[in-house]
């Protein structure tokens, strides 16, 4: 790519998180010609947010969130705009109105099943009911929902799923029978492989963060083993983030490690390393849903199911008592708040029936850094979950994302087609997530993203933060993508 055009990328991704255009953009009254309807996972907003920025024609841009008191634009989005048509090639109509849809809520099970199943319908945000979005203070182009109301929310089945891993994961474990109320049939791998065009749309970073109170503790059990300096407790640097083995997180998400207090460093149980008091030793798991994407990365990776008929069975039952206690928060930020709750003693998700607990979690590297919220990531066998020891292939545990389509009867066609095919191409370019990435400040390094073998890209021999891609993936030449296979170099 050239060097223009990585500006272009670059200048968009800033513009998409700090400002946004200005201007006549479509309002709910407006009258869309296309409608592209897509749901899952609730990381590629930002992706499509920024490539949306640069082929809508300008000032036509408008944004909407849900205005739930849980979801508060996680739950659905929708985007406003006449696309450009010499931004996109292939259009039949000209700069078309065009409205898409985003279904979040419930993860990737809902960019799967609904595909299968396209009789069926899953519900959207639609912004045209009557008086159902209002401006924002201050703004001209971004609403805020509400979705109590009948009409606010319709019923369709989605045109493009997205994925932070393959959807060929999305049964056994990872399988929900209800979305909306409506029951959907375990998904099918091989009627996958049939029915759906799947793209790789590049590589994810995972990790398994705790509760802040949990870090702290970590962080003085490893300087009294000397593996941290001494000033480490409290310290956010990347010298002084503590780590956790593969092998004890398998335990921990098998639901096989019960008590922190069995849990020794030093010769002492972990709990005397705590830096505030406990309202239980008990370990707390803060799961995600089935059908969530993170939990069907830690399935896979940890677990190995339902990669392998040996694989484990991720811990769901929950004991008060005895441990470990388990919640399942349904969408990403209330992971977030489940993980703060146990370390603040507070309820804002409403899981939190213990107090003041440790609890390890799963979520992707993009979110939290401000330190909104009381949890961080962590190292895992001693190495940063970093865009650069994915590269390195020394931070092995990244899921490869996917988009998907119908590719059988009602298959995705016309300009709905182009438009995806647009879409899903630029949102997971090496530029644009190089962009995206430099807007993600964690101490442990930049970003989420990273470009893969499997997409067709050519890795550098040296890291480029710029362009990030990486040599390793779970979709050797010859083979569909398969985040069941360990990352291998290509």
């Amino acid at each position: 790519m050239t060097t223009t055009n990585k500006s272009k990328w670059a200048a968009c991704a800033a513009f998409t998180i700090l400002a946004g255009p200005v201007g006549a953009a479509l309002g709910p009254t407006d009258t869309p010609e296309l409608i592209l309807k897509i749901s899952g996972s609730t990381i590629w907003d930002n992706n499509f947010a920024t490539v949306l920025n640069a082929i809508c024609l300008p000032d036509t841009l408008s944004s909407y969130v849900d205005g739930d008191v849980n979801g508060k634009g996680t739950y659905w989005k929708a985007w406003f705009c006449q696309i450009d048509g010499d931004q996109v090639a292939g259009l039949g109509l000209k700069n078309p109105k065009t409205l898409i849809l985003k279904r979040n809520r419930n993860g990737m099970i809902t960019g799967v099943a609904p595909l299968l199943e396209p009789a069926k319908s899953i519900k959207f945000m639609d912004i045209r009911n009557t008086g159902q979005c209002a401006l924002n203070e201050g703004s001209t182009n971004a609403y805020t929902c509400r979705t109590s109301q009948q009409g606010d929310l319709i019923d369709s089945a989605p045109d493009v799923g997205v994925l932070d891993i393959d959807p060929y994961l999305m049964h056994d474990s990872n399988y929900t029978k209800k979305i909306d109320g409506v029951a959907f049939q375990e998904p099918n791998p091989e009627r996958m492989k049939t029915e759906l065009q799947v793209t790789n749309a590049g590589g994810v970073v995972q990790n398994t963060p705790v509760s802040l109170n949990l870090r702290d503790a970590l962080q003085a059990a490893q300087v009294a083993e000397g593996k941290l300096a001494s000033h480490c407790v409290g310290d956010e640097s990347l010298a002084c983030i503590p780590s956790l083995e593969k092998s004890f997180l398998t335990k921990v998400f098998l639901g096989q490690v019960f008590r922190w207090s069995e849990v020794a460093y030093a010769g002492k149980p972990l709990t005397q390393y705590a830096q505030a008091p406990l309202d239980t030793d008990v370990v707390h798991v803060c799961r995600r849903n089935k059908g969530a994407s993170t939990q069907a990365a830690i399935n896979s990776y940890f677990l190995r199911n339902p990669c392998s008929t040996s694989g484990g069975t991720p811990v769901e039952i929950s004991n008060p008592r005895f441990g470990p206690v388990v919640v399942a928060p349904g969408q990403v930020t209330e992971e977030e708040k489940c993980l703060d709750d146990f370390s603040a003693n507070t309820n804002n998700s409403g899981l939190n029936n213990s107090g003041r607990a440790w609890a390890v979690g799963m979520l992707t590297t993009e979110r939290n850094k401000d330190f909104k919220y009381q949890y961080r990531y962590i190292k895992i066998d001693g190495v940063e979950p970093s865009v650069e020891k994915v590269f390195s292939g020394d931070y092995p545990y990244f899921s490869e994302a996917a988009f998907a389509w119908r590719k059988a009867a009602p298959k995705l066609g016309g300009d709905l087609l182009v438009l995806a095919k647009k879409i899903a191409g630029d949102a997971t370019t090496p530029a644009l997530f190089g962009a995206l990435n430099a807007k993600i400040s964690q101490p442990f390094g930049n970003g989420s993203f990273i470009a893969t073998a499997g997409q067709g890209y050519t890795a550098p021999a040296v890291f480029n933060p710029a362009l990030p891609i990486t040599p390793f993936t779970h979709q050797p030449a010859g083979h569909l993508l398969d985040n069941c296979i360990i990352p291998v170099r290509q």
